[in-house]
């Protein structure tokens, strides 16, 4: 009986290690993840869908009363609206409802902060003081919180963009020295899927679709930079359209362009190295100088308690 319970925890054991460690290999490693291991089914109906055709989907009811309280809040000068939809496509937005919706975000979220103190008074069945100014004030948090969110988004979206922007060079390089045209190359690098993809990808295929829908090229690279706002990517956008308007050769370029965005990668990192200490110095302070100063000093201070009780008898 004791050797079956021997063999039967040892082999409890083993399948739990082993189920703990393939869990942990499909998560860490993205060559053995389990959607690698699915056989792909071809012609889905998603993979021929344009990024630049927007369809009517089904939205919820929060959805479409938000976008109605934006509709009667859009700006009538173009120039505001202008504004609006560039700081969205910055975040990655382009739908053509995305600044109803923004605006709409933004009078719900200042509403719900506003409320928020009253139906907390109400919770907690007391009279709160102050009711009428806390209340406009969370109100005005509110409103801007929706400000915050897309200043986050647009900030992460353009460090993405800046992270694979020397690859991406590097890869238009070695397609144009190969012989392809610029829009070929585009087209080609733009299609990259899975762990590679960015939101620079996502931006060269809309601009490669639309100098195929008949867009000019110097136009589309423009709204590239626009649509991204980074002043590494606008530069390299300048370049490209003084090299196409000047006749020269857009490989030698490209390799120019990748040589010092691979740089200026490099002394980004350094920077963020030599900044590391700098940040650890206050979480050192913080919680591990009293630490020390408490292992330190305890040994003395409880001597000198110890001490201090024997006069006292």
């Amino acid at each position: 009986m004791g050797m079956i319970m021997f063999v039967t925890l040892s082999f409890v054991l083993v399948a739990g290690v082993t189920f703990a460690v393939g869990a942990l290999l499909l998560r860490l490693f993205p060559a053995v993840r389990a959607e690698r291991l699915i056989t792909p089914i071809s012609g889905s109906s998603t993979d021929n869908v344009s990024i630049l055709r927007w369809e009517q989907r089904a939205a919820g009811n929060w959805h479409t009363m938000v976008e109605r309280v934006g509709r009667g809040l859009m700006p009538r000068d173009p120039m505001v609206f202008a504004r609006y939809r560039t700081r969205l496509a910055r975040a990655g937005f382009h739908d053509p409802s995305a600044v109803a919706l923004f605006l709409g975000g933004k009078v719900t979220a200042a509403i719900t902060f506003g409320v928020s103190y009253l139906v907390f008074g109400t919770i907690a069945q007391r009279v709160l003081p102050n009711l009428l100014p806390i209340s406009i004030v969370l109100g005005g948090i509110g409103f801007f919180v929706p400000d915050l969110w897309l200043g986050f988004k647009t900030r992460q979206r353009q460090q993405a963009v800046t992270d694979a922007l020397p690859d991406v060079l590097d890869l238009l390089m070695v397609c144009v020295e190969a012989g392809m045209g610029f829009d070929a190359a585009v087209a080609r690098i733009a299609e990259q899927r899975g762990s590679k993809a960015s939101p620079l990808h996502a931006e060269l295929l809309r601009m490669h679709l639309e100098i195929r829908a008949g867009r000019p090229r110097e136009e589309a690279l423009r709204a590239l930079s626009d649509n991204l706002g980074t002043e590494q990517l606008r530069s390299v956008v300048g370049s490209f359209i003084q090299s196409e308007r000047l006749g020269t050769s857009l490989g030698k370029t490209l390799r120019v362009l990748a040589d010092a965005s691979r740089v200026q990668r490099r002394h980004r990192a350094e920077k963020k190295a030599q900044l590391a200490p700098l940040m650890m110095l206050a979480p050192t302070v913080l919680f591990l100088l009293p630490s020390f100063m408490l292992v330190a000093t305890a040994p003395s201070f409880l001597r000198i308690l110890k001490i201090m009780s024997t006069i006292g008898k």
